[in-house]
């Protein structure tokens, strides 16, 4: 992966992080409560939601079902 694939994937996973926050916040769920419900860790969450990691989609799909919408609502980041 050279320097331009880099910058545009970690764009991305800001925009997403951004929108997942978006997503988790207008459903009414705070980080520790996806914790509670979801199993996912605190930190786990933050990290997404900052773009600083790149999660795996069965990860995804447990916050999208926790919050109660559809995955595809969850990373339609356009």
């Amino acid at each position: 992966m050279d320097d331009k694939e880099k910058k545009e994937r970690k764009l991305f996973l800001s925009r997403l992080g951004k929108h997942i926050k978006k997503v988790r916040t207008a459903a009414g769920y705070s980080q520790d409560r996806i914790y509670l419900e979801a199993g996912c860790s605190r930190g786990t969450m933050s990290k997404i939601e900052r773009g600083a990691v790149d999660t795996q989609i069965g990860t995804l799909r447990m916050i999208a079902e926790t919050i109660g919408v559809p995955l595809r609502k969850l990373v339609d980041v356009d």
